[in-house]
């Protein structure tokens, strides 16, 4: 094969390189300017020595005349090689392939070609590349290749790796955000014996120190933060992993980065008012405008955004009152008429929540608060004190993706034993994404529990929305690939 011949070269110039007794993997190297210095800082550093490191990408020449494109994580700069100047060492550089990293010293010039460069007066090796770099990607053939090798991907595209680094700056903002509104970053768990917070499927190892079965947390540490209210911490928030054993889609991934913030003394409709603060500065600071385009469609993020109840989205949409379907078996016997596929072993709150998902939510397009959910969906919720069978809860939607959950937490001992006890009658009948219930977390609400208000945002899922991504693992810096055959 052609890449067995170049993989054989490379071999051979490593050789060389060892015989000349060139040290093709030094532990070190050193530069005093970034390669895009070169240009942006031209006319300050014209006629100055410089030393700059980086990747071999292009490379040109011959005779006593080279030319290579060197790069690092600023960009790129043209280095210069004469032999009049590099008569012990220009010979080496017939060894040097694209993908190696070097070390450049030499003087800033112009050259008659009108590019900014460096004349290199001496230089040395960082390390020797073994493998050729892909030109470019061809088409969707090579969408998993690029998923698969990541690090080629970064290297290549350069638009891939400011998607990473939008998710960090998004981070970092909601970080400062948070903090600058009173509230401290704190960190639980990622390990729990009794997965919960969530609707999910978890993910289950043995702990071999105690010789008993543990779970990857399937949320940011809400149970957890919820207890730290108990011990008197006031404004919580966690930036961290989740794990859900789900499936895989645009919008999914089974590990992703939440933020969740609670705070005591608040509801929900205090996290309204904060979370249209946050969303909205968020996307004005890193996009620069309130107006974004996400795949051909404009959104307008500047505040108020809509508010609507569940009931009223599912009656608008799904053209169905749910209110009049109060049991798991009228409500599965309203959607088999409707042709809708009824898992057996669903509740009546997954249930809503499955045609919901189906009929409702992708209709939600431009930032829409979705609030007052069915006490079904929501074991974690407070109850709404004049309609007992709604939750105080809200959703932001946007492009029929759910962008943040909050609620208004429950804090009665009492009612939260009995929803857990609910749950644990679906997980017994095979509801595999039911609650896990924490009899050790209603001990703790038990000493008194303050009113809490608490938020879940995704943060994959508003990174893969401000860069115009098509699917989550676009921002995941190395997604999770079955193994090639």
């Amino acid at each position: 094969m052609a890449e067995d011949i170049f993989i054989k070269q490379r071999k051979e110039n490593l050789k060389k390189l060892i015989e000349a007794d060139i040290d093709p993997y030094p532990a070190k190297g050193e530069r005093t300017h970034y390669a895009a210095d070169i240009k942006k800082k031209f006319k300050k550093l014209e006629g100055k020595q410089v030393t700059v490191l980086g990747r071999i990408m292009v490379k040109r020449g011959h005779g006593k005349i080279l030319f290579a494109n060197i790069q690092d994580v600023s960009g790129q700069t043209q280095l210069f090689f004469r032999f009049d100047n590099l008569a012990k060492t220009y010979n080496i550089l017939k060894y040097v392939d694209m993908g190696d990293y070097i070390q450049a010293t030499g003087k800033v010039f112009k050259t008659k070609a009108g590019e900014e460069s460096v004349e290199v007066t001496d230089w040395k090796f960082l390390s020797k590349a073994m493998k050729p770099l892909p030109e470019k990607w061809h088409g969707l053939k090579d969408i998993e290749t690029r998923y698969r090798k990541r690090y080629l991907d970064f290297l290549i595209n350069e638009e891939s790796k400011n998607k990473i680094r939008t998710k960090t700056m998004i981070i970092q903002f909601i970080r400062e955000f948070l903090m600058k509104n009173g509230f401290e970053e704190v960190f639980t768990p990622y390990l729990e014996l009794n997965p919960s917070g969530a609707a999910a499927k978890p993910f289950k190892t043995h702990l071999n120190a105690y010789n008993m079965d543990i779970y990857m947390r399937i949320c940011t540490g809400e149970l957890w933060q919820k207890m730290m209210m108990v011990g008197g911490f006031e404004k919580t928030f966690e930036i961290g992993q989740a794990f859900r054993n789900e499936g895989v889609d645009k919008a999914h991934n089974p590990e992703f980065t939440n933020c969740e913030f609670y705070w005591s003394y608040a509801d929900y409709y205090d996290l309204m008012n904060i979370s249209e603060k946050l969303f909205s500065a968020v996307v004005k600071e890193i996009c620069g405008s309130y107006e974004i385009i996400y795949q051909g469609k404009r959104l307008n993020f500047k505040p108020p955004f809509e508010v609507v109840t569940f009931r009223e989205v599912m009656q608008k949409y799904a053209k169905i009152d749910i209110d009049k379907y109060p049991t798991k078996d009228a409500f599965a016997k309203e959607l088999k008429k409707r042709k809708f596929k009824v898992d057996p072993k669903a509740g009546r709150g997954k249930l809503i929540d499955d045609y919901y998902k189906e009929t409702a939510r992708p209709k939600l397009v431009q930032p829409t608060f979705l609030i007052d959910h069915p006490v079904d969906v929501s074991p974690l919720a407070k109850r709404k004190s004049n309609e007992p069978d709604k939750v105080q809860q809200l959703q932001l939607l946007v492009c029929g993706e759910e962008l943040c959950k909050g609620y208004s937490e429950l804090n009665n001992p009492i009612d939260q034993r009995e929803r857990f006890d609910e749950q644990r009658k679906l997980q017994k009948s095979g509801d595999e994404e039911a609650f896990g219930a924490d009899d050790h977390f209603v001990e703790a609400m038990e000493y008194g529990m303050p009113p809490i208000a608490g938020n879940g945002i995704g943060i994959e899922r508003l990174t893969t929305l401000i860069t115009d991504s098509p699917v989550m693992r676009e921002i995941i810096t190395f997604p999770i690939m079955k193994p090639e055959k």
